[in-house]
């Protein structure tokens, strides 16, 4: 896994981020801002998520040509760069590289995310045209997006074999824990806006099992989620550290200074002590 290093980050003005109309387009409407509290208005369902990663505000503009195909650009300022990566890990299945610290199309849409903005092109239909315009929006906004962010340094901490293509989801909200696998309906493990978490997939399509990785302000704090994670999942308060479930799978954790680091649905105890002793080795470097 790359490490990117990161510019120093100026907030660029927004609406200069916006690109130029490719010919044989117009504008179609006003451009609109939107901040957390007027989200809802736009994007109602799916506001939680940039909210909870701290969005500073966004940018929409609709543009359409003659034969009535429409395009959707989509700016986010996330306030920080490590905001603006962990909405990309929920919305990308790869990362292709193409734009920006990291990105991927879709039909008919393009995402990408570069320092602490995250942006979304999207069509209402997919033609030449309309994948002809979506290239040009995203190389002009990537171009003006001048400088490039700093991915959490928790990414790095994670072991990378068997790591799978889309990899992690990195958070700071505890609903974000389910993503890939359910844990809890509750924040048992205090998650909030000052920890860094993250839950990465591991092993083949047939039988993936999970790492949660969470960095608190102290050791104090890693070893009081730790021993929640003894009493509600492994049932005990003894020294162990993991344990086999019903279903054959295994489970268990441990604390490494200020991280706890959890694994679900491992198919041996020998694969759980073997992830431990390489994330540990990683945060010990």
């Amino acid at each position: 896994m790359p490490i990117l290093f990161a510019t120093i980050s100026t907030p660029q003005n927004i609406t200069d981020l916006l690109p130029a109309v490719p010919a044989g387009w117009k504008i179609a409407m006003e451009d609109k801002m939107y901040d957390p509290k007027s989200l809802y208005d736009y994007i109602d369902g799916g506001a939680e998520l940039f909210i909870s990663y701290g969005m500073k505000e966004v940018i929409s503009r609709f543009i359409t040509n003659e034969t009535g195909d429409e395009i959707r650009i989509e700016i986010f300022d996330m306030s920080e760069s490590k905001n603006a990566f962990g909405v990309f890990t929920h919305t990308r299945t790869q990362n292709e590289g193409l734009y920006g610290q990291g990105s991927q199309y879709f039909p008919g849409t393009q995402i990408f995310w570069k320092d602490r903005y995250y942006v979304s092109i999207m069509a209402t239909d997919e033609n030449e045209t309309i994948l002809s315009a979506i290239a040009d929006l995203a190389s002009e906004i990537n171009n003006k997006i001048t400088t490039t962010g700093k991915m959490p340094d928790i990414v790095f901490l994670l072991p990378e074999e068997n790591l799978t293509e889309d990899g992690c989801i990195y958070f700071h909200h505890y609903i974000w824990m389910n993503s890939y696998y359910y844990i809890a309906n509750d924040n048992l493990f205090g998650i909030d806006e000052h920890t860094n978490a993250i839950l990465a997939k591991y092993g083949s399509k047939e039988n993936h099992h999970y790492l949660l990785c969470i960095e608190y302000a102290n050791e104090e704090r890693s070893h009081s989620a730790f021993s929640v994670f003894k009493t509600q999942f492994l049932n005990q308060q003894s020294d162990e550290t993991a344990m086999q479930i019903e279903d054959g799978s295994w489970l268990g954790g441990t604390t490494c200074g200020k991280y706890l680091i959890c694994i679900f649905n491992a198919p041996s105890k020998t694969e759980i002590d073997n992830m431990i002793g390489k994330i540990t080795e990683n945060i010990q470097r």
